[in-house]
Formats: C-alpha cells, structure tokens, sequence
C-alpha cells in the first residue's frame, strides 16, 4: 500500500473496509502528523513490527473487525511501541488478540479508551493496573460463556468511569432452571458478585445479555453508595421459548422486590430497551432516589400497556429533574423513536433552546456514536466497500457512554386518560370524558420533550373538552417538541392550551378527528408534522390553510403520504416565514404553490408523487426562487418522469439545475415505454437532442438542399441567356422599343467567306 500521495500534514486517515491483508514496515512513516488512523474492518491479518514507524502523533488507532490473532508472529506487541500519544485503541472482534493483551500495556500507558474481545471465562487480569489513564473500557462479549466474581478483578483498584459489555450470544439461561422467589443466583453464569469493588464506574451498559431481567438487576447490589449515575440495559429478557410461558411472563413484571438495588441508585440516567417488560409496579418509578436526580429515562420497545398496570408510569411526573423520557411499545423502529427532519442541519435546530446544546433532535444517531465527530482533523478517506465481518466496526467507539444518552430522544405516556390519579389535577375532573370542561395534565418542570409512540392502542375520546398542560403555574413553559405518533384515534373538538413555547408538534400516523382551531394557541411553534394521517378524509374536512393561519412561526410542514392533490390558494399569507414544506408521496401532478407566495422557502420536498414533468412557467418560477435564495433545494425523487422528445427543454433544464436532489438523477420513462435514468439521458444529452429532432433536421435539409439546386440551376440560366432575357424584358417593360427591320436601314451589306459566295452576289443581290 502506497500512501506517498498523501500530504504530510493529513492528521486522519480512514482506510475502513479494505482488503489491505499485510501491513508493511514504514507503511506510514511520512505521516507524521497523522492523529487518527482507521483500519477497521480491512482483512488485516498481518502487521509487521515497524509498521507505525513515526506516528508518535497518533491519538486514536482503529484496528477492530479485522483477523488478527495472538500469535506473536503476525502480531508483535512491539507494534505499539512508538504510540507515545495514544489514547483510544479499538481492536475487538479480531481472531483472540485480546486473549494476551495485557502484553502490549507496557507501551500504552496513556490509553483512556478501548475496545476488546471477551474470554470465553471473561477475565480481566491484574496487568490492566498498567493502564493507569484507562477511563472507558468496552468489551465485546461473543465468546463468554461465563462471568465470576473475579472477572473484573484487574479493574478493582483503577480509575475506570465507563464499562460496556456488549452482545452475550453465547450467554443463555434456561428460565425454568432457577427460583425467581430466590435472592441469589450465584450459581448461574453472571455471577451476582461480578461487579464488586467496581464503586468507581458511573457508566454502565449491558447489551444483548439474556440472562433474565430479573437476574440483570441482582448484579447491582454493589453499586449502592457508588459513583455510578448511568445505566444501560438492552436485551436483557429470556428468550422466548413456548415451553416457559411463566418464566416468561415472570421476568416482564418488575415488582419492587425485583429491583430494590437498582431503585436505591441515585441514577440520572436509566436506558433498559427491548427486553420484554410488561408491566413496572407502583412506586418504583418515583423512587425516592430516582426523584431528585433522575433526567433521562429511556424504556422504548417494551410491552407496556398490555397487561395493564400503565398508570405507574405516570409516576414520571413526580421526577424532579426529569428532561427526557422515552415510552414506546416493543414493535416501534429506531426510525420512529429518532425521526429526522429532511434538510434541516444543527444550524436550523439550534435556534430551538435545548438543554444541552449537544442534544441535535435530528441527527443520524449513529453519527453521534462515532468518535469522528468529536475531531477537527484534515480527512482523507479511502474507504473500502467490502463487508468484512458482521458486526459495525462503530458499535465499540464512543468517548463517554453519558453522551450517549444525552442525545437519546424523550417519549411519555399522555397522562390525561387517569383522573383517579392525586399527581393530576383538574379544573372540571371526570374520570371520562364529557361534553365539556377542561382536563389539566402536570408535567414535570424539567421535561423538555414528551414523546407517545405507538402506545396508546384503541379511541382516545376527549368529547368536547379542552386539555391544558402545565409546569408552571399557567403553562407548560419549558416543553418544546412534543411527539404523538401512531396512537390510533385521536378524537376531540376542545383546545390544547398551555404549550406557549411548543416549537414541534408531531402528530403523524393517527386517525384524527378535530377541529380546526386545534393548533391556534401554539403561538411558537415552528415545526408541525402530519404525515400519513389514517383517516383520508381530515384534509377534506379541514383546510391546512385554516389548521396554520394562527402559527406565525412556522418554518417547517410535513404532510407526507395524505393522498392530497391540491393545496389551498395563498396557504402561507399568514405564515411568511416558511423554509421547508415537505409534500411527497402524495398526488401532485404540478407544484402545487405559488413560488413567489413563499420568498424564504429554502426546501420544497415533492417526491413520490404524479409529478410528469414541469412546464416552461413551473420552471421559470422555481429557477428564479433560486436565484433570490441560493441555499433553496427541491427533490423530485420517485416522480414517474417522462423524457420523451416533446419535453426535452425540461430534460435540459434538469441538468443545468444545481439544486436539485440526487444531482438531477431521476427514473423516467421514454417515449416507447422503456424505464431509463436521466443521468444516462443527461450524459449525452446532444445526441439525446438529435435522436429528437433528427428527423425533422433531415427534413429541413433536404428542403435546403433543393433550394440550393434551384437557385443555381437558375443562376446558370440566366447567365447562359442573359441577352435574351434582356431584350425581352426590354421589350416588356420599354414600349417604345422594337427589333429593327430590312427596310429600316439605307445600305445593305453582305460579308463573303468564300469563293463560293461571289456567285450569289452577282446572280442574286445584284439582279434584285
């Protein structure tokens, strides 16, 4: 591998997904201001000693996903000896390189972060003390099969603040081998004494580890009166299995007893995902513990509700310092808990406060887990294409796991269903809804974001009431983005009052039967989404321009996937500050607004709709609401164009458009019905022209041709008989004029050539 193309001052060089098999001494010798170097997931089996000859720089080397083994041979712990700066060192899921390990400490005493495999027998051995600065520890778990008392033994007496164990595939508990009614499970293989003398860690993740949820929460007994402030459990249940319903059953029900180590915690931060629970038991959410120092709690893709026992969890709202909180049921997708808002980056969503600025709403969570965005290095990318192993190479690489979930996203349950409940008050306080009165829903005073996914099931009927949440004493002051998504019915003709500083309402994917006065006290907010609405007909039966008149603010509507095909004249006359309006999948056969009516639209979004192609006015518009806003961008995607020869000035005006998504790349159909991409069009778009107008060009040329013919056939008559056609026209246009007669000259002459001609002038002429 040549990098001597390279400048010399690159400081990250990511050669992820290679097939680079052997690195070779001095292989980056000349980059000595390299900081960064990726190598994951690249076939690497061989390293040579001198291969990082001169990258004393180097603060973080990526060598995971790859087929190194701990043969000494193929990989000498004299490999690392000229990392002087190193400080994050990812080199799990290889060939059981970390099973001697320890033996390159001796040259990585400044890491703070790694990533390694796990022994069959986890163990973590004593030389881990040569790791003085070590902080964040990660430990891929595909191989244990069992985890001590002493596992963690070399850890005992060190500074370590973050442990992830992730993804136990091998680690699988019968549920009907052991009590649930005992308080031990010594004898299983995660022993509950594993994280003794651990009182320094303040994160903690577990993932894919199916020992039990009931088992998972004995392993914290020692952390009461620690340091740890930051657990997270994902995976955690039995396996489902038909012949253990009960077991089943039995470890989805979190009573007190179950977790009376972890409620003693005085957590901040609590993520227990996709691990089968049904139901939690009064009082455990509003733990004393939990109650004053709890801000983000995350239990998304579990089963709550189905059981019953939902209103423990309105026990939320008695969390002091509760920000976030997710609730969902277990069918729910990343895309649904962590949706995006298209084209809108950090500088858009900054405006909106957070409490921590980290916290990007939109961004691709997988983006935050990488330690790439946390680096202001020159890049250089040779990324490979080819999938080496199976496991992303970015699962072991985060800095602190508290980042993690600091940018988790927030859900709740809505709370207005248990009026029965002393935390709720209500002006008017039925249990059921009646025909009019307003129901009051408290919220905790630090909440920021409230998310209901895909958890209320079955007609939520408010009748005619009016629902106003608060924190303060009149108004939910501090709530910005609130999520209601796929909840089924939604029904009631009230108002919801109170979120005076909601900036995102999101209220896709429900059947909703309101009013159109529904968003009039929402003077901020900014970003309303209302896609894929169930009911077909609520466009028909409301006017969007009615359902925005009254938000100011608005920057930012979503109506996917509501089968709509017009929009009303002048919808945006009252909002003027309008960027991104996103149309697609619906039926659109034009664009269906008036450019000039939205001067600050940056973002038209039109895919997937009837779209056939734009005519010379559309086109016009939209090129000169580019030139007034250059950043402004329209996408067309999954349109059924057409690239037939009549429209070949839109074909044009596709390529010479720079705003345009997928570079003016679209499927389109051609004039014989044949599915063609206007990329292969727009390569040659000449000859696609004279394939167009050829026929028409051939035409033409021949007519020129006969033209041409003619005119010089004429030209070479006139030039052959022009003294003729100037007499004869003499003769037409000059009246007076005549040809001459005999007798009109005096004097006759007769010129002789020959001997011959003597004769005829003495016997004709001169007898006459």
């Amino acid at each position: 591998m040549d990098l001597s193309c390279l400048p010399i001052h690159t400081e990250v060089l990511l050669l992820d997904n290679n097939n680079l098999t052997t690195l070779k001494n001095a292989t980056f010798q000349n980059l000595t201001s390299l900081k960064r170097l990726s190598l994951s997931g690249s076939n690497i089996r061989y390293i040579e000693t001198d291969t990082f000859l001169g990258l004393s720089q180097l603060e973080i080397l990526s060598l995971d996903s790859n087929q190194l083994s701990s043969d000494t041979t193929t990989f000498n712990p004299l490999i690392f000896k000229y990392f002087h700066n190193l400080k994050e060192l990812y080199i799990a899921n290889n060939e059981g390189i970390s099973l001697k390990l320890n033996n390159y400490f001796p040259n990585l005493q400044n890491l703070s972060t790694l990533s390694m495999d796990g022994s069959t027998n986890l163990s973590i051995e004593s030389n881990f003390s040569l790791l003085t600065h070590l902080a964040n520890l990660t430990i891929l778990c595909t191989n244990v099969t069992q985890v001590s008392n002493t596992s963690f033994q070399g850890l005992w007496n060190s500074s370590l603040k973050v442990l992830r164990l992730i993804n136990f595939e091998r680690l699988d508990i019968d549920p009907d081998s052991f009590d649930f009614n005992s308080t031990s499970s010594s004898s299983l293989q995660f022993d509950d004494e594993a994280f003794r003398n651990l009182n320094m860690i303040e994160v903690l993740e577990i993932s894919n580890c199916k020992i039990g949820n009931i088992n998972i929460v004995r392993i914290f007994q020692h952390f009461i009166n620690s340091s740890l402030h930051t657990v997270i459990l994902d995976t955690t249940h039995f396996t489902w299995h038909f012949n253990t319903p009960d077991s089943t059953f039995k470890d989805g029900v979190l009573e007190k007893s179950s977790l009376m180590y972890l409620s003693e915690i005085n957590l901040t931060q609590l993520s227990w995902v996709k691990s089968n629970i049904f139901a939690i038991a009064p009082g455990i959410m509003s733990s004393p513990h939990w109650r004053h120092s709890m801000n983000k709690l995350d239990l998304s893709r579990n089963n709550f509700g189905i059981l019953g026992w939902r209103e423990p969890l309105l026990e939320i709202s008695r969390l002091e310092k509760l920000e976030e909180v997710i609730l969902s049921s277990s069918y729910v997708s990343d895309t649904d808990i962590y949706p995006t808002l298209k084209y809108m980056n950090v500088k858009d969503t900054s405006e909106i406060p957070l409490s921590n600025k980290s916290d990007i709403y939109f961004a691709n969570h997988s983006k935050i887990l990488s330690p790439s965005n946390n680096l202001k290095f020159n890049t250089t990318l040779l990324n490979g294409k080819k999938e080496i192993k199976n496991y992303p190479h970015n699962m072991y690489k985060t800095s602190l796991l508290n980042t993690y979930l600091m940018n988790q996203k927030i859900i709740t349950s809505e709370p207005s269903h248990y009026a029965d409940h002393g935390h709720l008050s209500f002006k008017v306080s039925p249990p059921f809804p009646t025909n009019s009165g307003t129901w009051t829903v408290r919220m905790p005073l630090a909440l920021r974001i409230l998310r209901v996914i895909n958890l209320m099931q079955g007609e939520t009927n408010f009748g005619n009431q009016s629902v106003k949440f608060i924190q303060t004493r009149d108004e939910a002051a501090n709530l910005t983005h609130f999520y209601y998504i796929g909840n089924d019915i939604l029904r009631g003709t009230g108002h919801v009052r109170g979120l005076t500083s909601l900036q995102l309402f999101d209220l896709s994917q429900n059947t909703l039967y309101t009013e159109d006065h529904f968003f009039d006290h929402l003077p901020n907010l900014r970003y309303l989404i209302l896609k894929s609405i169930k009911n077909e007909d609520f466009f028909q039966q409301h006017s969007l321009k009615r359902l925005v008149q009254n938000l100011p603010e608005l920057r930012y509507l979503d109506v996917t996937d509501n089968n709509l095909n017009f929009l009303p004249p002048n919808l945006f006359a009252r909002n003027p500050r309008i960027s991104h309006l996103i149309l697609s999948k619906n039926r659109f056969f034009s664009i269906p607004i008036t450019m000039s009516q939205v001067p600050n639209l940056r973002f038209l979004d039109l895919c997937g709709n009837s779209l056939i192609y734009l005519d010379n006015k559309e086109m016009s518009s939209v090129s000169q609401h580019r030139d007034g806003v250059p950043d402004f961008h329209l996408a067309l995607a999954e349109n059924s164009l057409t690239c037939v020869c009549s429209k070949i000035k839109f074909l044009f005006w596709l390529n010479n458009s720079d705003f345009l998504d997928n570079r003016g790349n679209y499927s389109c159909t051609s004039e014989n019905g044949e599915l063609l991409s206007t990329d292969v069009l727009l390569r040659d778009l000449l000859g696609f022209y004279r394939k167009c107008n050829g026929y028409n060009f051939f035409l033409i040329s021949l007519v020129l041709l006969t033209v041409m013919m003619l005119i010089f056939l004429v030209a070479f008559l006139v030039h052959r008989f022009r003294t003729a056609l100037e007499a004869y026209l003499i003769r037409i246009f000059i009246k007076a004029f005549r040809p001459m007669k005999s007798s009109d000259y005096e004097t006759h002459v007769f010129i002789g050539y020959a001997d011959d001609d003597v004769g005829f002038v003495k016997d004709v002429l001169l007898r006459s």
